[in-house]
């Protein structure tokens, strides 16, 4: 029969706990194998190392010999013991395929009678055409479309049988270094090479490296690689091969130093065969077994004779034996590996929430994301930053504490450099001495900061956050604001008798006011763009979906915030205006309290000067028996004055009038400010721009654009079905670990 394939005699029946534990792994294999790495045995080397040779050895069937034929994908070959005969040949979709690939994949299944190379060759001729592999007939699709050398999805050769003993083993495409013009490129030496390494680094794969034994080990690429994906060399076992072909003495012996344990740094060791040649292609594996037998039997190969580790025989009981014993200890951690990656999988379909192919689903979806978002809103503006991990993570997004913190700055920096020119013989009274910073908003501390408008991060605020401020020029520290009074008074006085008009209040309040605008408009600035940044990132944490997530925001989103942002800068500009183009005027006793203060002490400082310093006996009851006083006569305290010219007198009284109204306004603006522009416009108000996505926003939506912004594209369907495919294939792997399936 030439190639037929003959069974070796019946091996030793695995123990049925053994059996229970391997049939579950295979099951496990079906259903989840490309998702969770389990305990396998895969076969690396280069092409025409001799992999296919120890595969037969492995397997008890031949392989085809045609080069077209070589192998173009992973192969995964089971051999199970049934009490029935049965060879299936299927392929296992690449996990990245589409539903629609993967439909079509699933569909290729031959069943075999008999397996011989001939019967082998046509399942592999009809799997490349399936898995839309070039071949020497056909290179190219209709569209001109050059086809691949090599796929992704796995072909699957299941035997089963009486004589069967349990076993699995991968076949991966050998290694090669040169392309073949019309067939291979240099693209594909790098993904074969890609693949190769894919299955050998997860730590529950046992590596057969498959080499010749006519070329030293050590120089072998195939080893290194391996040598990375296990850098302690703990599961790699190497097999050389074609020993027929080591003809000098030298590398005999470097083969067998090898397999003795003299050289390598393999745990597992080395094994050695002897393959069937071209020649013996007419053989059975059974008389190709029998020839190996006597090839070892012969110097200087009957050296291995007592090693256990020379022939097909003993290299097919090791891996056997080394595959059961990954299996029963890796066991337990695949129940841990499959409940965790099932709970994972829920989590992500969860997170998408239910399919959205109609307006009620889509208008659930977005009320959903509402919903979140308003949740992120409320706790930042209640700093409750307990309520979502964000917050840790992100303090940026603490959004009342970094409006606190602008609004402590401004007010510091309103006090600090908020007046054009010092008042005079200023002092800052006690309740106003701050031990926070006072410097201007334009200086850079990040830490307390938003960025400045202008840094790029938010294009859409550049027009409405322009840095463009007025330009004011700066007054000369020589330019005393007594100086600047005098001017005022002499540029407008009338005939007036020891008075001024009030218009001149006016006049210098605005003066003395100018730099409010410049520190208001880039304090409420930094506000918005604060503000925004946790819109833009709470909606982004609300909504996974990134086609959803910019639809809402460019699509409805951004146009009514920008308008909000427009109307908080409208209405600093009109409290701008009423401070400075209206006339003075408060009901706030404070204004004549600082004014008669203002007055009481210029009247102080008159006493001082005309009288002298004296003690007198302290009251009764005080601590002290004298304390410090004024003495002033009765003629000296009818001679007091303060000596001035009445126009002087007028514009200390001016002096004092501006500064206890520029003190009293100034509060007042900041805390209105604070509390329209910041507070209300910003943060609580009916239109503040937190709550233009609101629940009454989705309810208004048409269904076209409900369509627009919540309906699920082509890659979101995919992944919907990716995961419900791969949730019900791990519900099927958790019966089969629990012993239900």
């Amino acid at each position: 029969m030439g190639n037929m394939v003959e069974s070796t005699p019946f091996e030793e029946k695995p123990s049925l706990g053994n059996l229970s534990i391997l049939t579950k792994v295979d099951k496990l294999r079906e259903l989840i194998g490309t998702k969770v790495a389990l305990p396998q045995l895969v076969v690396v080397g280069d092409q025409s190392s001799g992999k296919s040779s120890v595969l037969e050895g492995l397997t008890n069937f031949g392989f085809p010999r045609d080069a077209e034929l070589c192998t173009r994908y992973a192969t995964q070959i089971t051999c199970r013991r049934e009490k029935e005969e049965i060879i299936n040949v299927s392929i296992i979709p690449h996990d990245e395929a589409s539903a629609g690939e993967q439909a079509r994949i699933k569909k290729f299944y031959r069943s075999l009678k008999a397996m011989t190379p001939e019967s082998l060759a046509e399942v592999f001729t009809e799997a490349n055409e399936v898995m839309g592999i070039k071949s020497s007939t056909k290179a190219t699709l209709p569209d001109g479309t050059t086809l691949p050398a090599f796929s992704e999805h796995i072909l699957k050769i299941e035997k089963l049988g009486p004589d069967e003993n349990h076993f699995t083993v991968i076949d991966v495409p050998g290694i090669f270094r040169k392309e073949t013009e019309g067939i291979t490129t240099e693209a594909d030496i790098e993904l074969v090479r890609n693949m190769v390494k894919k299955y050998m680094k997860d730590p529950r794969t046992i590596i057969l490296a498959i080499m010749p034994s006519n070329v030293d080990p050590a120089t072998q690429e195939i080893l290194k690689l391996a040598k990375e994906a296990d850098p302690l060399m703990t599961r790699t076992m190497a097999v050389l091969t074609k020993p027929d072909l080591a003809i000098e003495r030298v590398m005999q012996q470097i083969a067998i130093d090898h397999v003795n344990g003299k050289r390598g740094d393999l745990v597992l060791g080395y094994y050695i065969v002897k393959n069937r040649g071209p020649d013996d292609a007419h053989k059975t594996l059974k008389q190709g077994q029998a020839d190996e037998k006597k090839f070892f039997s012969e110097s200087p190969w009957s050296s291995l004779r007592n090693t256990e580790r020379a022939g097909m025989e003993a290299l097919k009981k090791r891996v056997r034996d080394l595959l059961t014993e990954l299996i029963k200890k890796e066991f337990p951690k695949l129940k841990t590996d499959v409940a965790r990656e099932l709970s994972t999988l829920k989590s992500d379909l969860n997170k998408m929430g239910p399919s959205r192919d109609h307006q009620d689903a889509q208008r659930a979806y977005l009320n959903k994301i509402c919903q979140s978002f308003q949740a992120l809103v409320r706790d930042a503006l209640n700093a409750y930053y307990a309520g979502n991990k964000i917050f840790a993570e992100r303090h940026d997004l603490r959004l009342i504490t970094r409006i606190v913190e602008m609004n402590e700055i401004y007010s510091d920096t309103m006090l600090a450099h908020g007046h054009t020119r010092p008042f005079s013989s200023d002092s800052i009274p006690k309740e106003e001495t701050v031990s926070r910073i006072s410097t201007p908003v334009g200086s850079a501390d990040r830490a307390r900061r938003a960025p400045k408008p202008d840094d790029g991060t938010y294009p859409e605020l550049e027009e409405i956050l322009d840095d463009s401020l007025e330009v004011i020029e700066d007054v000369s520290d020589e330019d005393d604001i007594m100086d600047y009074i005098a001017r005022v008074y002499r540029d407008s006085r009338g005939q007036d008798l020891g008075t001024f008009s009030n218009a001149l209040v006016s006049t210098m309040f605005k003066e003395q006011s100018k730099n409010w605008k410049n520190i208001t408009l880039d304090y409420v600035k930094r506000v918005i763009w604060i503000v925004h940044h946790f819109i833009f990132e709470a909606i982004k944490e609300s909504c996974p979906d990134e086609r959803v997530r910019d639809e809402l925001w460019n699509g409805f989103l951004l146009e009514e915030l920008q308008k909000a942002y427009r109307e908080a800068i409208s209405r600093v500009m009109f409290l701008l205006e009423v401070e400075h183009d209206g006339q003075p005027l408060t009901l706030n006793h404070y204004f004549n309290d600082a004014l008669q203060r203002a007055q009481s002490g210029r009247l102080v400082d008159a006493i001082k000067e005309l009288g002298s310093e004296t003690s007198i006996r302290a009251p009764e009851g005080s601590t002290n028996k004298y304390e410090n006083g004024i003495f002033l006569t009765h003629a000296q305290l009818h001679n007091l004055s303060f000596n001035m010219a009445n126009s002087e007198h007028v514009q200390e009284y001016m002096h004092d009038i501006l500064k206890s109204y520029y003190k009293v306004s100034r509060k007042r603006f900041v805390d209105v400010v604070c509390q329209q522009v910041v507070n209300y416009d910003l943060l609580h108000g009916k239109c503040n721009p937190l709550k233009i996505f609101n629940t009454e926003m989705v309810l208004e939506l048409t269904d076209e654009q409900l369509d627009a912004i919540a309906a699920e594209d082509i890659p979101v369907k995919r992944r919907r079905e990716k995961l419900e495919r791969d949730i019900s294939s791990f519900q099927e792997a958790w019966k089969v670990l629990k012993g239900s399936g």
